[in-house]
């Protein structure tokens, strides 16, 4: 277990995730992820700009006013594998697929294709029930940090948002406006607060895993 404090954009590594039981294909990795404009802020300051177009255009996005979803594999009603034209997930074939859906972003040996700091906030600190990570006393120090992000976080959307509302500007309509105004707010609102003190920039735990097959437990 990896923790990594970047700031607003601080993500944690699961190397158990990589021996799910239960087929690769749970958790995190059923989900449609959503980017709110607090992502795509970040994105656009940190040479992004075709990562936010790829979304933009995708035929897989669904698109509101503050926010873009990327809509999870659905084998049911594809009729063919196909790439993605979200350039940085391109899909996997169909085969590896025993769940009904699946993340487009998700490979079944890599996990998530895309770099953790392009990831959205549950997808940086996702963490199925089976790994008990809170149940460890020297992670559960991390709980506030990752409450006080997750808050923070909430509260950039609604300001990027309620000012987008303001001007008439919206990811459906005057886009380009929109893209620019969150581009310079999010930039003015660098850098993050000062985050709560005490957490280095990494920290490995060694947890004793439950349920994994093979893996060993250790202290």
């Amino acid at each position: 277990m990896v923790f990594h404090n970047a700031g607003m954009r601080s993500g944690i590594e699961c190397s158990l995730c990589a021996r799910c039981p239960r087929d690769r294909i749970r958790g995190c990795c059923t989900i449609s992820p959503v980017f709110l404009l607090a992502d795509i802020g970040y994105f656009l300051n940190n040479g992004g700009d075709e990562f936010v177009n790829d979304l933009l255009d995708s035929p897989y996005v669904d698109i509101s006013a503050d926010q873009l979803m990327v809509n999870a594999i659905d084998p049911s009603s594809e009729a063919s594998p196909g790439t993605s034209q979200v350039r940085a997930a391109s899909i996997a074939p169909f085969s590896h697929l025993s769940h009904p859906k699946t993340c487009r972003f998700h490979h079944p040996e890599v996990g998530c294709r895309i770099p953790m700091s392009y990831r959205n906030m549950v997808c940086r600190q996702f963490l199925c029930p089976g790994v008990k990570l809170w149940k460890d006393t020297r992670a559960r120090r991390w709980v506030d940090f990752w409450l006080y992000l997750q808050e923070e976080e909430i509260r950039r959307q609604q300001l990027l948002a309620d000012k987008c509302a303001k001007q008439g500007f919206s990811l459906l309509a005057r886009r380009h406006e929109c893209l620019r105004l969150v581009r310079s707010m999010y930039r003015d609102l660098q850098p993050a607060p000062r985050l709560p003190d005490g957490y280095p920039e990494m920290e490995i735990l060694v947890l004793k895993p439950t349920g994994i097959p093979g893996a060993k437990a250790t202290n």
